[in-house]
C-alpha cells in the first residue's frame, strides 16, 4: 500500500480531478489517501467525501495551515512510500507506482514524477520566463517539489514533524543529498503556470521567501543543495537559445527576491502568495 497526504485549502474546483487522476486504474486497497481540508471556506471537504467509497479519508480542520495539514495527514496514514500531493496536481497511478518502486529499491529516499511544464498557451512573457526556468538545474536535475514529492520510510525518519515554514517542498528536497533524490523516467506530472506575469511573480516571491526562511532556520540543510545563482547564470550565458528570454527571467527573479525580503522583514511569512489563474483550467473536465 502507498499512502498519500493531500493538504487542501479552498480547492473545491480542483480536488475532484486530483483524486480521479490517481484513483483511475488503482487496485482496491492499493492507495491510502487522506485529504486534509484546512480552513476551507468552500466545498472542498464535501467534494472529497464523494470518494470515500474508494478509500479516501477526509479530515476537516478549521485551522488554515498547510504545514498543520501535512502533520495531521501524516498522523492519519500508515504506509510507505508516502506521497505529499497538492490538490491542483494531476498525476496518474502509473507515475505513483514508478516513484514508489524507485523508493522501495532503497538507493533513493525522496523522489517525484518527472515534471512537465505546459506553457504553450501562456502569454509571451510568461513563456519566456518558463523557457529559462525549465533549462536550469533546479528543474532539470531532479526536481523535488512543485506540488508533489514522496519519501521512503528511511527518508521520512530524518525529521519528526513538518516545521512551520513556507517551503515544505524545499525542506523535503534538502533532507536528501543529490544522489539520494530523483525523478521518474516515464511517469510525469504537469505544472500549469500562471496566466500572467503577476501570477508568476506571486508564486516565485513565495518560493524565494521560503528558501530564505529555510536557510535561516535549517542552515545544516544547505549542504544538500546543488543549485546556485552562479550555476544558473553560467548556463544562461553559454546557452544562446536562452538569451532572448533571459531579461524577462532575470528581471522577474530579481523582483521576486526583493519582494521576498520585504515579506520576511514585515513578518508576513504566514501570508500565502497564491495564484489562482490556472485553477479553473485544471478543474475543468478532461
Amino acid at each position: 500500500m502507498v499512502s498519500i497526504v493531500i493538504p487542501a485549502y479552498n480547492e473545491g474546483q480542483t480536488i475532484e480531478r486530483c483524486l480521479r487522476s490517481m484513483l483511475d486504474g488503482a487496485k482496491p486497497g492499493e492507495l491510502e489517501i487522506v485529504v486534509v481540508a484546512n480552513g476551507c471556506k468552500d466545498d472542498t471537504a464535501d467534494r472529497a467525501r464523494k470518494f470515500e467509497d474508494q478509500g479516501v479519508k477526509v479530515i476537516d480542520t478549521p485551522v488554515g495551515s498547510k504545514v498543520g495539514a501535512l502533520n495531521l495527514g501524516d498522523d492519519a496514514v500508515s504506509s510507505f512510500p508516502r506521497f505529499y500531493i497538492d490538490a491542483d496536481i494531476d498525476v496518474d497511478i502509473d507515475a505513483i507506482r514508478e516513484v514508489a518502486a524507485m523508493l522501495q529499491e532503497g538507493e533513493l529516499v525522496v523522489a517525484a514524477p518527472r515534471p512537465v511544464v505546459d506553457f504553450s498557451t501562456r502569454p509571451r512573457l510568461v513563456r519566456s520566463f518558463y523557457k529559462v526556468w525549465t533549462s536550469l538545474p533546479f528543474f532539470s536535475e531532479g526536481l523535488i517539489g512543485a506540488g508533489i514529492y514522496a519519501f521512503s520510510e528511511q527518508g521520512r525518519a530524518r525529521f519528526d514533524k513538518f516545521p512551520d515554514i513556507i517551503a515544505d517542498d524545499e525542506f523535503a528536497r534538502l533532507q536528501a543529498a543529490p544522489h539520494e533524490r530523483g525523478n521518474a523516467k516515464r511517469g510525469t506530472f504537469t505544472i500549469t503556470p500562471p496566466t500572467s506575469v503577476l501570477g508568476v511573480l506571486k508564486i516565485f516571491t513565495r518560493a524565494r521567501a521560503g528558501l530564505y526562511q529555510l536557510h535561516d532556520t535549517f542552515p545544516e540543510l544547505v549542504d544538500n543543495d546543488n543549485t546556485s545563482a552562479g550555476r544558473s547564470l553560467e548556463i544562461i550565458a553559454r546557452t544562446p537559445r536562452l538569451w532572448p528570454h533571459a531579461p524577462i527571467y532575470l528581471g522577474l527573479m530579481f523582483a521576486a527576491k526583493v519582494r521576498a525580503h520585504r515579506k520576511l522583514q514585515r513578518q508576513e511569512a504566514h501570508v500565502w502568495d497564491r495564484d489562482d489563474s490556472a485553477r479553473a483550467e485544471f478543474g475543468a473536465d478532461k
